[in-house]
């Protein structure tokens, strides 16, 4: 089992910061983010994959799990394929087995079948390059269809290749809820429609290739056990569905680097805790 903790806890700190605090709260991979100006700590455009690489090797680091990209938000931002490539290759150039992206939110004017038309065309060029990497793209809980089980299964439908799949998070389901990093700005989104992440998670667990585990109480993200959100459940689905992707620790940087550092430790304690008492190995 890889679990690992985002670099986004400390979004506000340098990359090098961020490695350090996971490192000493004893995770063994990380998860980077490329999604400037919310969590800027990978740059494609500018950073060398070997160096950060070698970088996670030198601090001790097993590897990293999946790369949130540039441009993520596929409906409403025409540079998601350019940037979904780019990161596809930077992530493999890096030994990053994947990327994560959002399915974004359609505009007011644009119909169902029109916004599903657009990811489709615009999902199949990113993983074309995507397979070329061999890695895989993962669609995350993160726009107007990829909030709830049919949803998800509909953007799931839209290509047949082995290299698509679902970075299931287990609050923004919960609180149909997440924040959207677009351009130069970074904002709330919400489809105002609850579901259960349990039952959702259950209905598309064979289709996970990463895990994004956090926990909320409203908008607030706090520690593994401490908030809204089943995690024991969601984890016993896992469990029976023989997952055996990466578990990566989420939030959203919304606090200082100490107040992080207590977080992740705590939620690492509860997980290993939680993993052990549910008996997933």
């Amino acid at each position: 089992m890889k679990i690992a903790c985002g670099t986004v806890t400390f979004r506000e700190y340098p990359l090098e910061e961020a490695l350090s605090r996971i490192k000493k709260a004893g995770y063994e991979y990380v998860e980077p983010q490329a999604t400037a100006p919310f969590c800027p700590h990978i740059n494609v455009d500018q950073d060398d994959p070997a160096k950060f690489k070698q970088l996670l090797k030198s601090i001790g680091f097993k590897g990293a799990t999946a790369l949130w990209t540039t441009h993520g938000a596929i409906i409403p931002d025409p540079k998601s394929v350019e940037y979904g490539k780019k990161c596809a290759e930077w992530a493999a150039a890096a030994g990053i087995p994947g990327i994560n992206i959002g399915d974004g939110f359609k505009p007011r004017e644009m119909s169902d079948d029109d916004a599903l038309k657009l990811v489709e065309e615009r999902l199949a060029q990113i993983l074309e390059t995507a397979e070329k990497c061999r890695v895989y793209v993962a669609i995350e809980p993160h726009g107007t269809f990829s909030l709830n089980a049919a949803g998800l299964k509909k953007l799931m439908s839209l290509s047949n290749s082995k290299w698509l799949g679902i970075n299931y998070d287990t609050a923004n389901v919960h609180r149909a809820a997440y924040v959207e990093s677009k351009g130069d700005s970074c904002a709330w989104k919400s489809t105002g429609i609850k579901h259960d992440e349990v039952a959702v998670l259950k209905a598309i667990a064979d289709r996970v290739v990463h895990l994004h585990v956090k926990d909320v109480r409203g908008k607030e993200c706090v520690a593994l056990g401490q908030g809204e959100v089943n995690i024991k459940g969601c984890l016993e689905v896992l469990r029976d569905s023989n997952y055996r992707g990466p578990i990566s620790l989420e939030t959203e940087g919304d606090f200082g680097a100490d107040v992080g550092s207590a977080l992740i430790s705590a939620s690492r304690d509860y997980l290993l805790k939680t993993l052990k008492e549910i008996q997933y190995k």
